[in-house]
């Protein structure tokens, strides 16, 4: 039969055994713990850095269609003032016509008022000042003045003509703006411009550049997909880390516990040892 203490060490030796499992299981608690604490940190970070990246997107793409919109307001604008500028050259065009016209009656008038003064010069002796050739004085003078101001008037209108196609050029032209700001909005949407010609070293945008949060632009679409993503795995790691964290108080009360009743045992049982080496 079993002393009482033999009893008392095999109760020892069982709560030895057990302080040494709890000790193991708390240090596995604390790692798990640890572990995730740690992925929930780099993923939090992660999360950050996509929030971030995110919003910044965002803002860009509110500039850039804000841009955009600028770009075509202007390219509508520019569309007028193009139009404008042409029926210009062609009002230009039909002036200059019209003066070339007057220019040459008027040379005719001029060549018809020499004809007749010099037929009546000699055969007309009154040449007062309401006399015939007098107003005939007065005509060729005003007749000349016609043709100097007409001559004037028609180089005054080519030098417009020019001003006029060069403004519809830089308005309108193979390259002017209009062309410019066309290709710039291509630019933005498709990521490249009309007059770029495909080389080895180009690679154009497949899906639109602008506006960024449209389903087409991939950049955004995966940036948008996996920041959700990721808010959502930081919802799970969270739970996992309350739970760990669960585990690892439970592990650290049982040790505690554990440990507070080894070192009692440990001191009841010197109690108990101490009475009998007296009575010998």
């Amino acid at each position: 039969m079993a002393s009482n203490k033999d009893t008392v060490q095999q109760y020892l030796d069982r709560l030895k055994k057990e302080v040494t499992e709890a000790d193991q299981e708390l240090v596995n608690a604390l790692a798990q713990e640890a572990s995730k604490k740690s992925a929930l940190d780099k993923k939090s970070r992660w999360a950050d850095v996509l929030r971030d990246l995110l919003a910044t997107i965002t803002e860009t793409n509110r500039l850039g269609m804000i841009y955009l919109g600028t770009l075509e307001r202007t390219r509508k604008y520019n569309e007028k003032s193009g139009k404008n500028a042409r029926l210009c050259i062609d009002a230009i065009k039909i002036l200059i016509c019209e003066a070339k016209k007057l220019l040459d009656c008027t040379e005719v008038l001029r060549g018809q008022i020499k004809v007749l003064t010099d037929r009546i010069d000699n055969k007309i002796p009154d040449r007062g000042a309401n006399s015939i050739m007098a107003n005939l004085n007065a005509l060729k003078t005003a007749t000349e003045d016609a043709l100097t101001a007409i001559k004037d008037a028609i180089k005054a209108l080519l030098g417009t003509f020019h001003e006029e196609e060069d403004l519809w050029g830089l308005l309108a032209g193979e390259k002017g703006l209009l062309f410019q700001v066309v290709g710039s909005y291509k630019l933005m949407t498709d990521g490249k411009k009309p007059d770029l010609e495909d080389c080895a070293s180009c690679h154009p945008q497949k899906t639109p550049l602008f506006p960024m949060d449209d389903e087409a632009c991939d950049f955004y679409t995966k940036t948008k997909h996996q920041y959700e993503t990721t808010l959502d795995e930081l919802k799970d790691l969270q739970k996992e880390v309350e739970v760990v964290s669960c585990k690892r108080e439970f592990a650290q009360a049982r040790k505690t516990a554990l440990d507070k009743a080894y070192a009692a045992a440990v001191a009841a049982k010197a109690c108990d040892t101490t009475p009998a080496a007296a009575k010998k």
